[in-house]
């Protein structure tokens, strides 16, 4: 601690003499009374107490447990440590460190380590808002890219998914953190692909059309008629029109002479059916696609008579006079004693149109989607440019999220001009602007302008509206958002109320709440599940899935009924299926999700998070329980103190080997910790937890007993207090309201804001959760305080920006 004791001296040396040299003190750095005294209490007191006991395995250098109390220059870099010196003052309460076998603290520097900490921490939460925090140009994540095209476009298509979009980096425990979503030369690719799928989907080139009539192509047949009458009557003849179709009893060759003016992909689409006696089973015409007299392509036709369809098939032409040839192949004719008609394996075709050039997918595009961007036509009183010139400037402003300059339209545009000099049709030329759209940077990535000077400012109302969206719905803001936006009415509290209510109400909401659910619960572990079929037959993909249902249903309805957060560690309801019942014992055996009220006489067990099945099979083994992973997931999701990973070089648990001397697993787990003291701190904070939830089975069972031996669920939580069983853990979380609420809360604004949240978004955090208490800590309350939040509504100026940059 020699370094940060120096450093110490040397600031506040210079910060009374007012010396511009070192430590540069600003305007907006918190200069309270109160904070400067922690500061000098933290050079007087605190560091020879660390310097003592702490520093020696804290280093930056070698951080034990990834916690480091060394190398702190700055008052700005105490702050910044705010969330260590917390967790040290939780260590020392429990007496966690030192190691045992190290030197210990007295109880007096213990307390004082406690006291100033916490001090430090309600000071910190109390002191001015005066940074808002640093917005990186943040790309659009996977999700939001997907849904910002379907929204923009009018296309409902997993595009992202289709090109092979790679996962987003998580950081913080979300993927839609500024300063992971870099973009990697492959992206640029992918995206310029996804483009091209989506304006396949979008835009209606109005590419030539033939359309050639059957009943009019000549056609040569190939085999012989059988002889005599049938069943019922004569013989049909080897062709005929009926209902407009030509059938084909026969193999036949057809012709179609094709003037090509542009080499490309062409869409073939063929009317047609194929006709099957009852005899004949799984039969389908098959055809033989050429090209100037080469084979090119074969295809079944899956319509049938009762049925028929169009098969739509797409094929690279070449430009110039060709010859397209289909061959019907595999017509047949039945044993004699059949009825007619049904005698014959036969094809019924009406039409064969082909159009393009299009895309390389023959994709047909969606009507409304086209309307919707072609909102201006060509015509004699409207030049082609003009129209042009309306439908990019309105498609980027709705891309780019806010109003676009007139030279940003006129660079757009210059790719319509060069199209149209090449020939393109209006409709092909507007589809390159619109391409360009979709890679700029202004759509790929939520850009805000930046505030003039050096104070923080108030973002403007598209930036409002976009945070907004992003945050509610995780895609763009739709015309009521921009609508208000343009009038400069969003800021206004009433409005901006009113808004928050309208969008959690949406359907779109569902995939706010599932996507920070899933990440902040860790859903996605519930995939790769450990707990065997092999063990628990009842453990299906189905049961899995209801499961995971389960969680979900339960946040979307705290969310959208605006229900107690705190139902999240208790709750006298949940939601299940038949797929749960046999596991909770309560609720009904409808295979469709209900909700489901828990009698908590009966089952109080059951209710809250910790008494979800998806929780508790993720956390476990193939198996057996895993009281360190239950534990673990408590302190990472619930109690919001995530133990440090595990050391590289620490041994994983033998269970078979003959060395162990345990009689059971808990007793495995005792040893384990015992004999390396790089684990036992962790351990003895999520062991216990873990084991209150030990009579809960791998597949989330209650069970008193296992193997005819009670369910030992006792463990000593940091402090010395007794925990039994989860009833009771349920009861100590519920003494610790506020602080749940807000890890809560510091997870939805990290989310909401995507970026990690740093000391000067405390006050903000200590607002909403005061606020929230006074009503229950309701799930909208908490959502309504974050969006009216300082950190939320406000950005650095620009200067601010720049002289805070690393």
């Amino acid at each position: 601690m020699r370094s940060c004791r120096t450093n110490y001296v040397c600031i506040l040396l210079l910060g009374c003499l007012g010396s511009t040299v070192g430590f540069d003190v600003r305007a907006e750095e918190p200069q309270t009374s109160s904070l400067s005294r922690s500061v000098e209490q933290f050079h007087a007191d605190i560091v020879p107490i660390l310097d003592q006991h702490c520093v020696h395995c804290h280093t930056a250098d070698s951080p034990a447990g990834n916690v480091t109390l060394d190398e702190i220059d700055s008052p700005e870099q105490l702050y910044a440590h705010i969330r260590t010196w917390l967790k040290v003052a939780r260590t020392q309460r429990d007496q966690f460190m030192p190691p045992q076998d190290e030197d210990q603290p007295t109880d007096a520097q213990r307390q004082a380590l406690i006291t100033w900490a916490e001090t430090l921490g309600q000071q910190l939460d109390q002191k001015p808002q005066t940074d808002p925090g640093a917005i990186v140009f943040r790309r659009l994540n996977r999700l939001q890219y997907n849904n910002t095209l379907r929204d923009l476009l009018g296309v409902d298509y997993d595009v992202a998914t289709a090109v092979g979009l790679p996962e987003d980096p998580v950081a913080f425990g979300f993927n839609n953190i500024g300063t992971a979503l870099e973009v990697p030369p492959l992206l640029l690719e992918k995206y310029l692909a996804a483009a091209d799928e989506m304006l396949a989907r979008a835009v209606d080139t109005k590419p030539a059309s033939t359309t050639f009539d059957i009943a009019e192509v000549p056609y040569k047949l190939e085999g012989e008629l059988p002889e005599g009458k049938g069943k019922d009557g004569p013989i049909p003849p080897a062709t005929e029109l009926v209902d407009g179709y030509r059938l084909f009893r026969l193999n036949s060759t057809h012709h179609f002479p094709l003037k090509i003016e542009k080499e490309g992909t062409y869409r073939l689409e063929l009317a047609a059916w194929g006709h099957k006696g009852p005899k004949w089973a799984k039969w389908q015409p098959d055809l033989a696609i050429g090209v100037n007299g080469q084979n090119r392509k074969s295809i079944s036709v899956l319509g049938t008579r009762e049925n028929p369809g169009v098969e739509v098939i797409t094929l690279r032409l070449p430009a110039g006079e060709i010859d397209l040839s289909i061959e019907f192949l595999n017509a047949e004719v039945g044993p004699a004693w059949s009825e007619n008609d049904h005698r014959f394996k036969h094809m019924g075709w009406k039409s064969l149109t082909v159009t393009g050039p299009v895309s390389p997918q023959g994709i047909i595009p969606s009507k409304e989607a086209h309307d919707k961007i072609f909102i201006a036509e060509p015509s004699s009183k409207l030049p082609a440019r003009d129209a042009a010139h309306q439908i990019v400037k309105s498609f980027a402003t709705r891309a780019f999220r806010r109003p676009v300059e007139a030279d940003e339209v006129d660079r757009l545009l210059v790719l319509f001009d060069m199209a149209q000099a090449e020939g393109a049709n209006f409709e092909e030329s507007v589809r390159y602007s619109m391409k360009a759209v979709l890679v700029s940077p202004s759509f790929l990535f939520r850009i805000e302008p930046a505030a003039e000077g050096d104070q923080p400012q108030p973002i403007d109302d598209y930036a409002l509206a976009s945070r907004l969206s992003y945050f509610l719905w995780n895609t763009m803001p739709d015309e009521e958002l921009f609508r208000l936006a343009e009038s400069q009415q969003l800021h206004q509290p009433e409005v901006l109320r009113k808004q928050v209510a309208r969008l959690l109400a949406d359907e779109h909401s569902k995939v706010f709440v599932h996507d920070f659910a899933e990440q902040w619960l860790q859903l996605d572990e519930l995939e790769h599940a450990l707990p065997s079929e092999e063990f628990f037959p009842e453990f299906t993909a189905r049961t899995r899935h209801a499961m995971r249902t389960e969680v979900l249903l339960f946040m979307e309805h705290l969310v959208q009924e605006n229900q107690s957060a705190i139902d999240l560690l208790d709750a006298d309801y949940s939601f299940t299926n038949r797929d749960l019942t046999s596991i909770y014992r309560y609720g009904g055996y409808q295979q469709e999700f209900q909700k489901a009220e828990i009698n908590k006489r009966r089952n109080p067990e059951r209710g809250g998070l910790l008494g979800m099945g998806g929780i508790l099979t993720m956390t476990s083994h193939v198996s057996r329980n895993s009281p360190t992973r239950r534990g673990k997931w408590v302190l990472d999701v619930i109690i919001g103190d995530p133990p440090a990973p595990p050391p590289a070089n620490v041994e994983q648990i033998d269970e078979g080997s003959d060395k162990n001397q345990a009689k059971s697993f808990r007793e495995l787990l005792s040893l384990h910790a015992d004999e390396s003291s790089t684990c036992a701190g962790c351990h003895r904070k999520m062991d216990p937890l873990g084991f209150a939830l030990d009579q809960f089975n791998p597949i989330g069972r209650f069970e008193r007993e296992r193997e005819g031996e009670p369910v030992n669920s006792t463990g000593i939580l940091p402090g010395g207090r007794q925990v039994d069983g989860v009833v009771e853990l349920k009861a100590i979380l519920l003494e610790q309201k506020p602080r749940f609420v807000r890890n809560l809360t510091e997870h939805l604004m990290t989310y909401a804001l995507g970026r990690e949240l740093t000391f000067e978004d405390r006050p903000a955090v200590a607002q909403i959760v005061e606020r929230a208490a006074a009503n229950d800590f309701k799930m909208q309350e908490l959502i309504y305080g974050i969006i009216e939040s300082y950190p939320f509504q406000y950005r650095r100026g620009f200067q601010q920006q720049v002289a805070s940059a690393p």
